[in-house]
C-alpha cells in the first residue's frame, strides 16, 4: 500500500480548508438568513426599478465649441437650469424659447468636458469644447431643445446680451475703418499709376507696390470680419444631438450587479455590522 505524498497531503489540507470556510459561511447566513435575502433581493429590486424609470428616457449629446468665458460658467448655468426644469417648468421653458411640449419632455440636462468630468469642477481657461448631454422622453424634440440650450447659454442674463451687442459693434467699426482705408488705397493707386506713366520711376513702382500689399492685407482683414459678422455668436455646435440612446439598460445586466452588489451588501453588514452590535467587550 503506497504512502500519500507530501503534495498530496498538502492538497487535503488546501481542500479540507475551503470546505470549512464555505461551510462556516454557510452556517453565517442560515444564522443571518432575513438579512441575506434582504440583501440578494431589495438591492436588484431598487435597480431594477430604478432602471424600469429610465426605461422610457433617451439620451442625446452635442458638442460645443465656445469663445468667451470659461467652462464652469456654462457648467454652473446649467446646473441652475436642472433646478428649475426641477422647481419652475414654466420658468425654464421661458429661458430656453421652446414650446410647451419641448419642455415637459426634457427631464435633465448635463454638462461634462471632453474627458467625461462634470463643467462645474473644471477651471481650467482653454478653448476645448465641452459636451452636453440631455435626457428626455420624446425624441422629436431633440434638435429644438438643443437650440433652446445654445439661447439660453448665449443670452440668458445682461452681461452675455450686451457683450455680443458690443461685439458687433465693433465688428461693424472695423469694417467701416477698413473700407475708409481701402477708398484711400484706391486712391493712392490712381496716382501711382499717373505717375508712372509720366515718369516711370523705380521708387514709384516700388510704393505702389507697398499699396498694393497693404490694400491686399486690409482686404483679409475684412473677409475675416465679415465671416464673424455672419457668425456672431459665441457658442457653435461642432457635433449634433442626432443619434439619441436609450437611457436603460439591459435587465439581464441590472439583476446580475444587483446581486452583486447585494452579496457586498451583506459580507458587509454580517461581517463587520453585525458584530459590532453585537459585540459585548472581554
Amino acid at each position: 500500500m503506497s504512502m500519500p505524498t507530501e503534495s498530496n497531503q498538502s492538497s487535503a489540507s488546501i481542500y479540507d480548508r475551503l470546505i470549512s470556510v464555505l461551510h462556516s459561511f454557510y452556517i453565517d447566513i442560515k444564522r443571518n438568513a432575513f438579512v441575506f435575502f434582504a440583501c440578494i433581493l431589495l438591492v436588484p429590486a431598487v435597480l431594477v426599478f430604478m432602471n424600469l424609470k429610465k426605461s422610457g428616457i433617451y439620451k442625446a449629446s452635442f458638442t460645443v465649441m465656445y469663445e468667451e468665458l470659461v467652462r464652469k460658467v456654462y457648467g454652473d448655468r446649467l446646473v441652475k437650469l436642472n433646478a428649475l426644469l426641477e422647481d419652475n417648468k414654466s420658468k425654464a421653458r421661458a429661458l430656453l424659447g421652446v414650446s410647451s411640449q419641448a419642455a415637459a419632455s426634457l427631464k435633465t440636462i448635463k454638462g461634462t468636458n471632453i474627458l467625461g468630468e462634470d463643467l462645474t469642477e473644471d477651471l481650467n481657461v482653454d478653448r476645448i469644447p465641452f459636451v452636453v448631454d440631455i435626457y428626455l422622453n420624446d425624441t422629436t424634440y431633440v434638435s429644438e431643445i438643443q437650440n433652446g440650450i445654445l439661447h439660453y447659454l448665449e443670452n440668458g442674463n445682461s452681461y452675455l446680451s450686451s457683450k455680443r451687442k458690443l461685439k458687433m459693434q465693433e465688428i461693424d467699426d472695423e469694417i467701416s475703418f477698413i473700407d475708409n482705408q481701402l477708398k484711400m488705397m484706391d486712391s493712392l493707386k490712381k496716382k501711382f499709376n499717373i505717375a508712372e506713366t509720366i515718369a516711370s520711376s523705380s521708387n514709384a513702382a516700388s510704393s505702389e507696390g507697398s499699396v498694393y500689399s497693404l490694400s491686399y492685407d486690409l482686404y483679409k482683414k475684412k473677409q475675416e470680419l465679415l465671416k464673424k459678422r455672419e457668425m456672431p455668436m459665441n457658442l457653435y455646435v461642432i457635433d449634433d444631438a442626432i443619434v439619441p440612446t436609450k437611457g436603460n439598460r439591459p435587465y439581464s445586466i441590472v439583476i446580475l450587479a444587483g446581486l452583486v452588489a447585494g452579496f457586498v451588501l451583506y459580507v458587509f453588514i454580517a461581517y463587520i455590522i453585525l458584530p459590532v452590535i453585537r459585540y459585548k467587550g472581554a
